[in-house]
């Protein structure tokens, strides 16, 4: 039999996960987690859940707790090499993390063109308090398997998995390979909870033809710490997309393709982390 590509073993996941009686109720929980993550530091997470720089911040983490890489200059060009961002993005990045103390960086006293970094306490505490947001939906869907952030407390457990996130990132198995029309929601600042919420909405009142649900550009914006215009932007590419439609009255219908837009994205989110932790689901 041919072994699946990783991208077709990630969607085989998926759909495991999607077909499992407990998903919408994962889906919820891990809005849930995020949710109170993103309103305690809304200016930090807006920017980084922004797809591409969620990806910096992952390769940054497979580097380091990977033992790829030691020193901000190799991390500028393997993510150079593995087009996963240009160098300026990196040091944006790298420069976010630092000021906010979730990282700490010197100068290397063999070569002090070298700038080292390594993760703060605080880092890998945010580490943990951010994964949980996949680790307990997960437990909720897999309660057999027991995964515990703690793991990551350990080096060699927390090696293993970032070293397994390298293997989807630096070969590009990415969503924007596998599933590129989420783009309109995640490569937005504050896009993937609006998404996530407006999702929540929709499935309360849903039928056949969809759901009709309230909507205010003002009540997002202030939700997620946005502008009312982005929030406007995004909605009317979504509507151009074909997921959903604004109403005159102020209300908005949501299409049945959305949900699944945003049921696929969640699967293929879980598949990942499923993959990270080598756990391999058949039911």
């Amino acid at each position: 039999m041919k072994a699946k590509t990783p991208s077709e073993a990630l969607l085989h996941r998926k759909n495991i996960i999607k077909d499992n009686p407990k998903f919408r109720a994962a889906i919820r929980e891990h809005y849930q987690i995020n949710d109170k993550l993103y309103k305690k530091q809304p200016l930090f997470y807006k920017v980084m859940l922004q797809e591409s720089r969620l990806n910096i911040a992952l390769s940054v983490c497979c580097f380091i707790f990977g033992n790829q890489a030691s020193c901000v200059s190799d991390i500028k060009e393997l993510c150079s090499r593995y087009k996963i961002a240009s160098p300026n993005s990196v040091i944006a990045i790298i420069a976010l993390l630092k000021t906010t103390n979730r990282i700490k960086t010197w100068r290397s006293p063999e070569d002090r063109r070298k700038v080292l970094i390594m993760p703060t306490q605080k880092g890998i505490d945010e580490l943990k308090r951010y994964m949980s947001g996949a680790f307990l939906p997960l437990n909720l869907l897999y309660p057999e398997y027991n995964i515990s952030v703690d793991l990551l407390d350990d080096e060699v457990p927390r090696q293993d998995f970032f070293r397994r996130a390298a293997q989807y990132l630096f070969r590009g198995v990415t969503f924007k390979e596998n599933l590129p029309e989420v783009g309109v929601f995640i490569g937005k600042d504050g896009g993937r909870m609006i998404m996530l919420y407006l999702y929540l909405q929709a499935i309360e009142n849903m039928t056949t033809r969809g759901a009709i649900i309230n909507y205010s550009s003002n009540a997002l914006a202030k939700e997620f710490f946005v502008s009312r215009i982005h929030v406007s932007k995004i909605i009317k590419v979504a509507q151009d997309t074909g997921y959903l439609k604004e109403r005159a009255d102020g209300l908005i219908e949501i299409y049945p393709s959305f949900v699944q837009l945003v049921e696929n994205y969640t699967g293929l989110y879980f598949s990942y982390v499923m993959h990270y932790l080598n756990l391999h689901p058949e039911k």
